[in-house]
């Protein structure tokens, strides 16, 4: 059997997470799965690799792009996400955020989501990428898509809407934390939504669907105008 030359990467990597050096980790797992993609360690620092990407993101650690937004008077969530190229479920929980209420001289964390999502009908997975590097990836629960679904294609986020009582609803509305969320792109069916078992095969209810904490996630990171491939 030949010596597993990825591990020690991957050992050094669990080092420097218990060290607290986030970016140090997250750089060497990431060597690691372009020069050691046979290891055995290789899906667990995938894995690893997602769940640090998503923590420095949102964390107050600083990162190359990530800023501080001083509110001024008379501006709002909205127009703030649009002019700093990101989404106001970002600044929300990167913030640290329980409301959409934003008051002058306040401190909002920002950062340019340019994020492309391929979605992999084979593998079932939803895997996000930060230009060509990996970003983080997610399992897919089930599909509904339509018969005629083409193998590939290339799309981008057309809508992002929030839903609560079977109605949509703004992020303004005092429901907006814990209501169900979707992602509809410009390819007809390709929608991302949470997973529901009570969604029957063959109903026009389309769909690739995730978990809910996952498209919570994917609510979170991609923005209308967000690359989406599909690959089967």
């Amino acid at each position: 059997e030949k010596p597993d030359l990825g591990k020690r990467h991957f050992d050094k990597a669990i080092d420097l997470v218990k060290e607290g050096e986030l970016v140090s980790a997250r750089d060497r797992l990431l060597y690691l799965m372009t020069y050691f993609p046979e290891s055995k360690t290789h899906s667990e620092a995938r894995r690893i690799v997602g769940e640090l990407n998503m923590d420095l993101l949102v964390s107050k650690i600083p990162q190359p792009n990530k800023s501080i937004h001083i509110v001024r008077s008379g501006e709002a969530l909205v127009s703030i996400a649009k002019r700093s190229q990101t989404t106001i479920d970002y600044i929300m929980r990167a913030s640290g955020k329980a409301n959409t209420l934003i008051y002058p001289n306040e401190e909002l964390t920002v950062y340019p989501l340019d994020l492309r999502a391929e979605v992999n009908l084979s593998d079932k997975l939803v895997t996000l990428f930060e230009g060509e590097l990996f970003f983080k990836e997610y399992a897919i629960q089930d599909t509904n898509l339509p018969p005629e679904f083409s193998s590939t294609a290339s799309t981008t986020v057309k809508e992002k809407v929030a839903w609560h009582d079977e109605k949509p609803i703004n992020f303004e509305n005092i429901n907006y934390m814990d209501c169900t969320k979707w992602i509809r792109t410009g390819k007809i069916g390709l929608v991302f939504r949470e997973y529901d078992s009570a969604i029957e095969k063959g109903s026009q209810v389309w769909g690739v669907m995730l978990d809910t904490a996952d498209m919570e996630e994917l609510f979170t990171v991609l923005r209308n105008g967000s690359r989406v491939d599909l690959r089967k």
